[in-house]
C-alpha cells in the first residue's frame, strides 16, 4: 500500500537538485513568451526553472504557486540576478492578480495537479479571466496512453541517476505509483537516495504527490466549458501534429 504520511511534494532545494536538468519545454516557453506582447504570468512557478530564464530575457512575468517555500526560493533566486517580479502564494484554482495577462503559462504538467472535473474547470475559469483578449493560455500534459495506465502499481522505477551539483557524488531517484483508473487519478511517490563519500546511501529523501490524466477530447470538453472557444494541440514542443500516443500534448487556448 501507499504511504500516505508521505510529505506532499518535496523541499525546494531537493526540487532544485532533482528537476533544474529539465529543459525540454524550456526553449519552447521562452519563445512564446518573448511572442506574446504583453505581461507573462506563470501558474505553478515553482522555483523559477521557467520563469527565472524569462526574467532573464527580459520578459515582464509574474508567478504564482501554492507552496511559499517554493516562491522564497524562486524570489531568492531572481533577486540573484537583479530582479524583483510579483510573486503569489495562491492556489491556481481561486486567485486574484493586480492585472491580465497576454499569455499565461502551465508548465511540466502542472494542470495534472488538478483532481477533479470541478478543480480543473476552476482552474480553466480562473486563467481565463486573467487573460487579457485575444491572450492565450498555453500549458503541456502527458497523453494518457496504454503503457503508463496498465503499469504495476507500487513497482520501484530508476527515474534517473546522477551527480549531485554539489558534492558530484551519485544520486538515485527512483518513483513507484498507484493508479485509480476510475477517477483517472494516480498516487506518485518519490525517494531521492545521496550517496555517501564511500559509496553507501547516505541522505534520503521521500515525497508523494498526486496527479489526474485527461484525454484529448475531454480536454476539448474541459475548455469549451470553461469558455475557451478557439484552442489547438500540438504533439510536443516542436509544434507537430498529435498523431503519436507517447506525444506530450502541448495545448495552446485563446480569450477572444
Amino acid at each position: 500500500m501507499t504511504n500516505t504520511q508521505l510529505p506532499d511534494y518535496v523541499d525546494p532545494a531537493i526540487y532544485d537538485m532533482v528537476y533544474s536538468w529539465y529543459d525540454v519545454d524550456r526553449a519552447f516557453y521562452l519563445q512564446r513568451a518573448q511572442e506574446a506582447g504583453g505581461p507573462v504570468l506563470d501558474v505553478g512557478c515553482g522555483t523559477g526553472r521557467i520563469l527565472i530564464p524569462m526574467l532573464e530575457a527580459g520578459v515582464d512575468a509574474d508567478g504564482l504557486d501554492l507552496r511559499e517555500g517554493m516562491i522564497a526560493r524562486c524570489r531568492e533566486k531572481a533577486a540573484a540576478i537583479g530582479k524583483s517580479p510579483t510573486l503569489f502564494v495562491a492556489d491556481m484554482r481561486d486567485f486574484t492578480m493586480p492585472r491580465k495577462y497576454a499569455l499565461v503559462i502551465m508548465p511540466f504538467r502542472v494542470f495534472q495537479h488538478a483532481l477533479t472535473t470541478e478543480d480543473q474547470l476552476k482552474v480553466l475559469r480562473c486563467i481565463r479571466e486573467h487573460l487579457e483578449p485575444g491572450g492565450a493560455l498555453v500549458f503541456n500534459v502527458f497523453f494518457p496512453n496504454y503503457e503508463r495506465l496498465a503499469g504495476s502499481d507500487g513497482e520501484q522505477v530508476l527515474e534517473r541517476e546522477f551527480d549531485h551539483p554539489e558534492t558530484g557524488l551519485p544520486v538515485h531517484y527512483y518513483s513507484k505509483a498507484w493508479r485509480d483508473r476510475v477517477n483517472q487519478t494516480m498516487r506518485c511517490e518519490a525517494e531521492i537516495q545521496e550517496s555517501d563519500p564511500r559509496g553507501y546511501a547516505g541522505k534520503t529523501h521521500r515525497y508523494g504527490y498526486h496527479m489526474r490524466w485527461t484525454f484529448r477530447a475531454e480536454m476539448e470538453l474541459l475548455l469549451l466549458t470553461a469558455g475557451f472557444a478557439r484552442f489547438a494541440v500540438a504533439g510536443g514542443f516542436e509544434g507537430q501534429p498529435l498523431d503519436n500516443d507517447k506525444a506530450e500534448m502541448v495545448w495552446t487556448a485563446w480569450r477572444e
